[in-house]
C-alpha cells in the first residue's frame, strides 16, 4: 500500500522522462550480482533478524523486494518521490509474493519524514539516491534518528570515475562526455564517510564495487542505448558534430544488437551502524598509528616498538591471502598457514607494547603530528603523529562462476607464489584484455600441458602465435562461460560453445587495487599502473601527504609476503627517524628557549 506525504511539484522525479523507469529497471537488474553481495554485507553487520527496514528512494523496486526476500521476517518501507515508481514498486513486490510486507511512502527525502516512517528501524538502505538530495548531511541526521541504537545503515554511492568505451579507439570523446555528465551531479563527489561521522556513526566499513554494462547481452544493449540517448539529450550542445556523429553511430549498433560498447562505474558502500547507547569511545595518544595489521603492518609497527614507540595497529582482520592453504617463499616457514603467520606477529608485535585494535576504521583526518582515526567498530579514536598505511589491495577478479570459490587454492595467479604446488598439472590460463604470454612462459616452465583461453583478449598478434606454437600450448577462442568446480577444486572449464576442457588448476591475471580510501580522505591522490592503482610512495615509503607513510601491497602491489614484511621494517624504521628529528629539533627549540 502507499501513503502520500511530502511530494516536492517541483522535483526533477515529479514527471519521469521518457524510458527513464525502464533505464532504472535494467540498471538494477545489471546490478545483482552487487547488490547480492551488499546485502551479504548488511546480513554481517546486523546483530539480529531485522523487523523494520527502510528503503530510501526505492526506485523501482528492486531493492525493495529484495530486501524482503532476503529478510522473510522483515516489514519494509520503500520512500519514494514519484508515485510512478511506487506504482512499480508495488507492481514488482505483488509478482515477488511479498506485497504484505512491502509498503510504498510517496515521500521528498529534502523534507521531513512523516510519521508513519517507523523510527526505530533496524536497516535503513540508501542506493544511489543521496546524492540526488539538497542537503545530504541532513537527511543522514534523519536516517541516524530513526535507526534504534545498534541499528545498520547500508549507503550505496557513486565513486570514482565512469568509464565509457565505444570501442572505436575515441577516447578523447568518452572523457568528454564523462566530464560534462559529472557536472550534473550535485553530491557525486561529497565526503561521505565524513557526513556519515558527522551524523553520529561511528562504525562505517567501506567496499568497493563495480558497475558493468556491456553490449553482448540483452540487457546491456537497451540499457547501453537509452544511457547514450539521455546523454546525448543532455550535453547536445556541449559536444562537437563529431562527438554526436560518433554517438549516434554508437547508439544505431545499439539498435541492431552489434556493438562492442561497454560501460564502468565504481559504486562505494559504507555499511555504517549506530552506536549502542552506552558504548563508550577509548581515546589513545601514539607516535604512530599503523591501518592494517598484515605482514607490512605488523612488520612495521615492531621496528617502531623496538625503538621504544608508542604504536597502535588498527585491523579489521580480513587478510587477503586468507582463503590460501598455506603461504610460501617465507624463509624458514615454508607451506605454513597465513591465518597462523599473522598470528605469530600480532603475539610479537604485543610482546613489545604494540596495542592491536581489531575492527575497520571508519575516519582518518587532521595533518602531521596531529592525525586523528575513528576506528575498532566506533570504540577508538587515535591521536597520532605518524600514519602507516599498510591497507593491502583487493584483487579485482574476472567475473566468471567458480573463480571465487578456487581463489587461493587452485585458482591462482602467481607462479612464483603457488607454481610448485601445480606443477605437472593440467593448467588453464585466461586472459583478460591481452593474451598473457609472461604467464605463459612462466607456467610452461612448470608443466607442459598448458592451455590459454583467450577470454576477452583479441586475438594473438603473429609473434605470439609464433611464441604460443614454440611452447606448445593450445589457445581456445570462445569466451569462459564458467569453471567446473568440486568445492575449491577445480575440475574443468566450459566454454561459450559449450566445449569442456579438463583442468587441475586455473591462472587468471586479477587487477591489484590498493585500498586508497583513507589515502584521499588526508588529500593523497592514487596512482594507475598497468597493474591497478597504488599509493605512490618513496623507497621508504613516504608519501606526498607530510607525515603519511605507505608499506606494503598498498604501494607495492606485487610484493609477496617477505617482501611485505621487509617493506613495512624500512618504513617503520624510516618513521622512528622522522619522528627522532623531530624529536630533536623540539628539543633544540626548547632549550634556546631557556637559555
Amino acid at each position: 500500500m502507499t501513503s502520500d506525504n511530502h511530494h516536492s511539484s517541483h522535483e526533477p522525479w515529479h514527471a519521469l522522462p521518457a524510458g527513464f523507469t525502464e533505464y532504472l529497471g535494467l540498471e538494477a537488474k545489471l546490478s545483482i550480482p552487487m547488490r547480492n553481495a551488499i546485502l551479504e554485507q548488511a546480513t554481517l553487520a546486523l546483530k539480529a533478524t531485522p523487523s523494520t527496514i527502510v528503503d530510501l528512494g526505492s526506485g523501482t523496486g528492486a531493492d525493495a523486494v529484495a530486501l524482503a526476500q532476503h529478510f522473510p521476517s522483515a516489514r519494509v518501507h520503500a520512500l519514494d518521490v514519484s508515485a510512478e515508481l511506487l506504482d512499480r514498486v508495488a507492481s514488482a513486490a505483488s509478482a515477488a509474493g511479498v506485497a504484505e510486507r512491502v509498503e510504498g511512502h510517496l515521500v521528498d527525502l529534502n523534507n521531513d519524514w512523516p510519521a508513519e516512517i517507523p523510527q526505530s528501524a533496524d536497516l535503513a538502505w540508501a542506493s544511489l539516491t543521496l546524492h540526488h538530495v539538497s542537503n545530504p548531511a541532513a537527511v543522514l541526521q534523519r536516517v541516524f534518528d530513526a535507526l534504534r541504537p545498534g541499528g545498520v545503515f547500508v549507503l550505496t554511492e557513486l565513486s570514482g570515475e565512469e568509464t565509457l568505451d565505444f570501442g572505436s579507439g575515441r577516447t578523447d570523446l568518452q572523457e568528454r562526455i564523462t566530464h560534462a555528465s559529472s557536472t550534473h551531479d550535485t553530491h557525486a563527489n561529497a565526503d561521505w564517510a565524513k557526513l556519515l561521522a558527522d551524523a553520529g556513526f561511528l562504525s562505517a566499513e567501506r567496499s568497493e564495487h563495480e558497475f558493468l554494462a556491456r553490449g553482448d547481452n540483452s540487457d546491456g544493449t537497451r540499457y547501453l542505448e537509452l544511457q547514450l540517448r539521455a546523454k546525448r539529450e543532455k550535453l547536445v550542445d556541449e559536444l562537437t558534430e563529431e562527438d554526436l556523429a560518433t554517438l549516434n553511430t554508437a547508439i544505431e549498433k545499439l539498435e541492431t544488437g552489434a556493438s562492442e560498447v561497454s560501460f564502468r562505474a565504481g559504486r562505494t558502500v559504507w555499511v555504517a551502524v549506530r552506536p549502542e547507547r552506552d558504548t563508550p569511545v577509548k581515546v589513545i595518544e601514539a607516535d604512530a598509528v599503523v591501518l592494517g595489521g598484515g605482514p607490512a603492518g605488523l612488520a612495521a609497527s615492531i621496528a617502531l616498538a623496538r625503538s621504544r614507540r608508542k604504536v597502535v595497529v588498527m585491523d579489521e582482520g580480513k587478510p587477503r591471502n586468507a582463503p590460501a592453504e598455506g603461504a610460501h617463499n617465507v624463509l624458514g616457514n615454508e607451506g605454513i598457514s597465513p591465518l597462523e603467520l599473522l598470528a605469530r606477529g600480532r603475539a610479537e608485535a604485543e610482546s613489545y607494547g604494540v596495542q592491536i585494535v581489531p575492527g575497520s576504521v571508519t575516519r582518518v583526518s587532521g595533518t602531521i603530528d596531529d592525525f586523528t582515526v575513528d576506528g575498532g567498530g566506533g570504540t577508538h579514536r587515535v591521536h597520532a603523529r605518524r600514519i602507516i598505511l599498510a591497507t593491502g589491495l583487493v584483487d579485482d577478479l574476472p567475473d566468471i562462476p567458480g573463480i571465487e570459490e578456487g581463489w587461493g587454492h587452485t585458482v591462482l595467479h602467481c607462479p612464483f607464489c603457488h607454481g610448485w604446488e601445480v606443477r605437472d598439472q593440467r593448467i588453464g590460463i585466461v586472459s583478460r584484455d591481452e593474451v598473457a604470454i609472461h604467464q605463459v612462459l612462466l607456467f610452461s616452465q612448470l608443466s607442459n600441458r598448458v592451455t590459454v583461453f583467450l577470454h576477452d583478449a583479441a586475438d594473438p598478434s603473429e609473434e605470439q602465435r609464433e611464441q604460443l606454437a614454440a611452447l606448445n600450448v593450445e589457445v581456445v577462442r570462445p569466451r569462459v562461460q564458467r569453471l567446473v568446480m568440486d568445492d575449491t577444486q577445480v575440475r574443468a572449464i566450459e566454454v561459450e560453445d559449450d566445449r569442456i576442457f579438463d583442468l587441475d588448476a586455473v591462472v587468471i591475471v586479477p587487477r591489484f587495487n590498493a585500498r586508497t580510501g583513507l589515502y584521499e580522505m588526508l588529500g593523497g591522490a592514487a596512482e594507475e599502473s598497468p597493474f591497478g592503482t597504488h599509493i605512490p610512495a618513496d623507497p621508504r615509503g613516504m608519501t606526498n601527504v607530510p607525515g603519511v607513510w605507505a608499506a606494503g601491497n598498498a604501494n607495492q602491489p606485487m610484493a609477496m609476503v617477505v617482501a611485505s614484511a621487509s617493506s613495512g621494517v624500512t618504513t617503520g624504521a624510516a618513521v622512528h627517524g622522522d619522528l627522532a628529528m623531530a624529536d630533536l629539533t623540539q628539543s633544540v627549540q626548547a632549550r634556546r628557549i631557556v637559555t
